[in-house]
């Protein structure tokens, strides 16, 4: 977009003035970039177009060098993270470059560029976690040979029994257990995405369902003690009922915690299931960990549901479809922190997947996307708190969003269509300046 000098454009969502946007960096730059920070060593910006220039021209070795000392120059600038990170990522060492993509967005969480870094942060995690299941699988002989850390949980996927319709509640609930759990001082968490992708490596992401000698070998593999194994059982015509148990390093499991309700008290029931599995690891909850707990989250399932939706299109690299379901759950709920975060960095990680080298000043100087998609009207049913949620196949069809269709009793329906990618409403207001 160009902006002519003398006048303020306002977009919702983004301001831009006349200070005019980062052209890609080329190869051909490098000379002059060279002798140019040659005259002036203590230029931040220019000493990172220098070595976004190397990157671009598959210097990585020199490009590390010099985006370190162009960081240490302008440690605001998004350029340095990005060319260092993606140089990390190019030599395969993913948890380099997540400390580095990480270390800038805490000490620069609203930064210009801080969502490409985030975005780089979620393609660079997928591949980390990806890269640590294969290196387990391969030592696999050595690793059983070693005692699980007792203080480390991985959380499963929860198996969901009912109307497909929930099933990505399997990754949503094992996400926001572990969530919950992350947050009791003890008890070092698995990601959800290495453990994702370790039963995807051992065939057994696809089925949902991991039986006792498996979650054995998985916990082995993933060096943790406790493995927390659950059912969500969503029957549509009874009660919902959701119950989860820990089996120990031992081979020993512990006695389900459960809670049983209403489908739309279904997080509810979660946090009720978390205070008993941490009774159950012999944890006693402090009052501020109990209010931290209850706190976590979102209460609404419609919410919810989409931010679940969201998780499973991550874990297969989709980012649109990611991108649309967090920004729905984040429209539903505004204060779905995890929704938010999670649309910012999905928004941004096609096109931070796809960047050429030569794009990285770009996507440095490109704003965080904040404008959320509109919800249909029916969607909004879901979250209804005064009555119980999809009583009748139609009605689970047409409150998330879907064509109604008329079912037979025991059918199963397909999964409702997906927002496309976010439509962002912009109003533009020109303003002369003298």
């Amino acid at each position: 977009m160009r902006v002519a000098c003398g006048s303020l454009v306002v977009l919702v969502g983004a301001v831009w003035s006349c200070t005019p946007r980062p052209a890609p960096v080329s190869p051909a730059e490098i000379s002059e970039l060279a002798g140019r920070v040659a005259q002036e060593p203590n230029n931040g910006a220019l000493t990172l177009r220098y070595a976004a220039a190397l990157h671009a021209a598959g210097r990585c070795d020199t490009a590390v060098v010099v985006a370190r000392r162009g960081m240490a120059l302008a440690p605001r600038d998004a350029v340095g993270p990005l060319v260092l990170g993606q140089c990390q990522e190019r030599a395969q060492q993913y948890r380099d470059a997540l400390a580095t993509y990480r270390q800038f967005l805490t000490d620069n969480p609203s930064a210009p560029g801080s969502a490409a870094v985030r975005a780089r942060e979620l393609v660079a995690s997928r591949a980390s976690a990806i890269q640590e299941a294969r290196t387990a699988l391969a030592q696999e002989a050595a690793l059983t040979r070693q005692p699980a850390d007792a203080q480390t949980v991985a959380v499963l996927p929860i198996q969901v029994t009912g109307d497909s319709i929930y099933q990505p509640l399997s990754r949503g609930l094992a996400q926001m257990l572990t969530s919950d759990l992350a947050l009791l001082r003890r008890f070092r968490m698995v990601e959800r995405m290495q453990l994702t992708a370790l039963l995807d490596e051992m065939r057994l992401g696809q089925t949902g369902r991991v039986d006792q000698a498996s979650a054995a070998r998985v916990g082995l593999l993933m060096r943790a003690g406790r493995l927390v194994q659950g059912l969500a059982s969503i029957p549509g015509d009874r009660d919902t009922r959701l119950e989860a148990s820990v089996l120990l390093g031992s081979g020993e499991v512990t006695t389900p915690a459960a809670a049983t309700g209403r489908l739309k008290d279904l997080l509810t029931m979660e946090k009720d299931v978390v205070v008993a599995l941490a009774g159950r690891m012999g944890y006693t909850l402090s009052e501020a960990e109990r209010r931290a707990i209850l706190e976590n989250g979102t209460q609404n399932l419609a919410a919810f549901l989409a931010y679940s939706r969201a998780l499973e299109a991550v874990d297969r690299a989709d980012y649109g479809t990611a991108a649309a379901q967090y920004g729905e759950a984040a429209r539903l709920d505004p204060g779905f922190a995890a929704a938010r975060e999670g649309f910012e960095a999905a928004s941004a990680a096609s096109d931070a997947a796809t960047a050429d080298p030569s794009e990285v000043t770009v996507l440095a100087a490109k704003p965080a996307q904040t404008a959320l998609p509109a919800v249909q009207g029916t969607v909004a049913a879901v979250g209804s708190t005064t009555s119980d949620l999809m009583p009748t196949h139609v009605e689970q069809i047409n409150a998330i969003g879907g064509e109604p269709t008329q079912l037979a009793v025991g059918t199963t329906t397909a999964q409702p269509p997906l927002l496309t990618a976010p439509q962002i409403g912009i109003i533009r207001i020109v303003f002369r300046l003298p």
